[in-house]
């Protein structure tokens, strides 16, 4: 094995990283619900604020409870 080998695996491992944390982030937990969890595509400034479904935290829905 010749020792550009490891360089070059190293500078494409950081360069998927970078990648990576360029497309995929972290969703905050106040949001992870709208994001993932709804059927509606987008909501308007107003909606987003006064949704019942987002306020409750979906109480009394299937979904995974917290984190210990």
């Amino acid at each position: 094995m010749s020792s550009e080998q490891p360089k070059r695996a190293g500078a494409i491992s950081r360069a998927w990283r970078w990648v990576k944390g360029q497309i995929v982030g972290e969703v905050p937990q106040d949001i992870a619900m709208c994001e993932f969890d709804c059927r509606k595509g987008q909501c308007m400034q107003d909606e987003w604020e006064t949704c019942e479904r987002r306020l409750s935290g979906a109480s009394g829905e299937l979904k995974p409870g917290p984190k210990n």
